[in-house]
């Protein structure tokens, strides 16, 4: 399987750090098409979208959003990453997924994920404590539906239906389903028991920290007695500038930490009274072990192979626009990723 790179946004509506100016949730939008846009033009492979709620968002719903960008970005795979299954019928899901992929021309893909904070569970009526057998459900019929032919849904969590259909997909193939893992035995268990893919997410320690998951997919894999070998990606943030520029490290780190930092804080930790990195934390989190990937094009290249050796990574997603990060920085960091780093990778 070819080695794919693409970028990744939550949707964040944050204020800068320093100027506490908030971007409208028009001017949100249309710089997200832009990230996409430039995305699709300097050669990467992938652009996704993840869900979030609330008025420091401006993706409730990413496969609407990426209907929206796929007249902007025709070459490169849509993906909303992740979508919370646990929050959405599943019926209404795969139909909205195989009208991404008809209004794409066959390029759309989802990462099913479990759940965000107790506070978007509760916003649309679900109990955290629900959260992880209702997600399990919801999956089983998603790929259900997703199949050839009639699917009768019966379920404790939705009134049973009989002979679902669906149009058929692009191309006679079915859109690709991965499951989300923030790194729970249990979450990468159940993508090999489904053959899926499974997408790891990082934002803090140490990347090598996932290896024991990725090992344990393999192995749960082959259990399974799939025929398949499956695919680990993994989502995690990062800025990239030139190996030429006067901005690199450590001015690249200066630039990135009250973004990084703050969104730690905010979304990363257990509580927005917790502490952020100290520059020293953020300063190891961004060298060779750490999972932010921040940095020069050359240092970035090199973290890069080894997170795909050690991972037997199949694709990385690099969310460019953490935390009220500058756009123009978030566009320069997608130019590089495409024209330099990609082709360095392959």
């Amino acid at each position: 399987m070819t080695f794919r790179l693409g970028i990744a946004t939550w949707g964040e509506r944050a204020p800068h750090p320093d100027t506490g100016e908030l971007p409208s949730p028009r001017e949100g939008f249309l710089q997200l098409t832009e990230l996409a846009r430039t995305a699709d033009r300097v050669g990467l492979d992938i652009v996704a979208v993840g869900e979030g709620h609330g008025a420091e968002h401006v993706n409730p719903d990413p496969l609407q959003l990426l209907a929206a960008l796929s007249s902007h970005a025709p070459r490169v795979t849509l993906c909303a990453a992740a979508s919370v299954l646990t929050t959405v019928d599943p019926v209404r899901v795969a139909e909205q997924l195989r009208s991404l992929g008809t209004v794409s021309g066959g390029r759309a893909e989802l990462v099913a994920g479990q759940g965000g904070t107790d506070r978007d569970l509760r916003l649309f009526g679900v109990d955290p404590l629900d959260q992880e057998q209702i997600f399990e459900e919801r999956l089983d019929q998603l790929l259900e539906l997703l199949a050839p032919g009639p699917t009768d849904l019966a379920g404790v969590h939705r009134p049973e239906a009989a002979g679902v259909t669906l149009p058929p997909p692009v191309g006679g193939t079915r859109e690709t389903v991965w499951a989300a893992s923030s790194g729970s035995p249990r979450s990468v268990l159940r993508a090999a028991g489904h053959g899926i893919g499974v997408m790891l997410n990082v934002m803090e320690g140490r990347w090598d920290q996932l290896v024991p998951y990725v090992k344990a997919y393999r192995e749960a894999l082959r259990g399974f007695k799939h025929s398949t070998r499956g695919a680990v990606g993994l989502l995690l943030p990062g800025l990239v500038v030139s190996d030429d520029d006067a901005a690199r490290s450590p001015d690249a780190l200066t630039l990135a930490y009250p973004h990084f930092a703050a969104s730690t804080r905010t979304f990363g930790a257990a509580s927005a009274d917790d502490p952020a990195w100290t520059p020293e934390e953020f300063r190891e989190q961004c060298g060779p072990e750490g999972a932010l990937l921040v940095g020069g094009v050359s240092d970035v290249v090199t973290k890069l192979r080894a997170m795909r050796e050690t991972l037997e990574l199949d694709r990385v997603l690099v969310r460019v626009d953490v935390n009220g990060l500058p756009h123009d920085a978030a566009l320069r960091t997608v130019e590089l990723l495409g024209r330099e780093v990609l082709p360095a990778l392959r």
